[in-house]
């Protein structure tokens, strides 16, 4: 009713100016988005169309030199590099992936009840997510350091020969330790939220049933959580796709365990192949979205089943 007056208003007065029309009840809410799609525009869409534009010329640091069209992704999809850094990232992220969900699940269940210390103990968890993953990572690379590092000395002291924790054999379940150690608590207190929510109807009847409980967790428990268990699997597959720090503050020289995104990093910033490098920072960007899809899929399926 009242864009219609000020239409009827507008019409006797004159053709409205551009602010008239931005602050009008009609257009007011879409104005409010502009300060969004301007700092999305400047800090998303370019730097993806520039992206894309550099990923089909071959480009160094200097600048194009020659349009090539699919001939960059011709090549990355033939290099052995390639497909040695995408099978490093999904096993640690496969890896990350069920460490922490399992680490999570086990505290959650074990805090959901009242105990002396809760707050303290629960706020102590919370310490790995407030620090730099590049800090963190940084750190347990002087800690896992095979001739100086602390645990190494540790397992010689209890007569444990020392262990090369960045080997090429270990280097990559180390990563995911070191994944696993800072993230898990992201786990812990989505889940414990969750826990904290079930309704205890159910779970009264399943007792005066006699339910075991390990029956009650397989029946009740966790169909109840696997939404949130997929929330957690969807953000942490986003985040470990693009696995960049601790490979950079442990594993930087070790070609055989390196991640996709690392592999972005060091064609581009240290090859200067800006063209491959941006090539490859496409492709990873489209497998995360294709993979996200799937996730996000299954888990609206999931939301379904439990609201059913």
């Amino acid at each position: 009713m009242l864009a219609n007056v000020d239409d009827a208003v507008y019409g006797v007065q004159g053709k409205r100016t551009v602010w008239q029309t931005l602050i009008s009840e009609k257009y007011f809410k879409w104005t409010l988005l502009i300060p969004l799609l301007a700092v999305l525009s400047v800090f998303m869409l370019y730097p993806l169309f520039f992206c894309i534009h550099h990923s089909t010329y071959e480009s160094t640091i200097t600048g194009t030199t020659a349009f090539l069209g699919w001939e960059n992704y011709r090549a990355v999809l033939h290099d052995p590099a390639f497909w040695l850094s995408l099978r490093n990232t999904f096993q640690i992220l496969l890896l990350s992936l069920v460490g922490e969900l399992a680490l999570g699940l086990g505290i959650a269940l074990l805090w959901n009840r009242e105990f002396r210390g809760q707050d303290t103990i629960r706020g102590l968890c919370l310490l790995p997510l407030l620090a730099s993953p590049l800090a963190m990572s940084l750190v347990w690379n002087v800690l896992l350091h095979y001739d100086v590092g602390l645990v190494n000395q540790i397992l010689l002291a209890v007569g444990i020969p020392k262990i090369q924790f960045f080997s090429m054999a270990l280097g990559k379940y180390s990563i995911a330790l070191i994944n696993i150690w800072q993230w898990f608590p992201f786990s812990v207190f989505v889940l414990l939220a969750g826990l904290k929510g079930l309704p205890k109807d159910s779970f009264e009847a399943a007792k005066v049933d006699g339910a075991s409980a390990w029956y009650t967790f397989r029946k009740l428990t966790l169909p109840m959580l696997s939404p949130l268990i997929m929330i957690i699997v969807l953000l942490r597959t986003m985040w470990l796709i693009r696995l960049f720090d601790p490979i950079y503050g442990t594993l930087r020289q070790a070609r055989e365990a390196e991640t996709l995104d690392y592999f972005v990093f060091r064609i581009a910033f240290s090859y200067f192949d800006i063209g491959i490098g941006s090539t490859l920072a496409t492709i990873s960007l489209f497998l995360t979205m294709i993979v996200c899809a799937i996730l996000f899929r299954q888990l609206m399926l999931a939301l379904g089943a439990a609201k059913r």
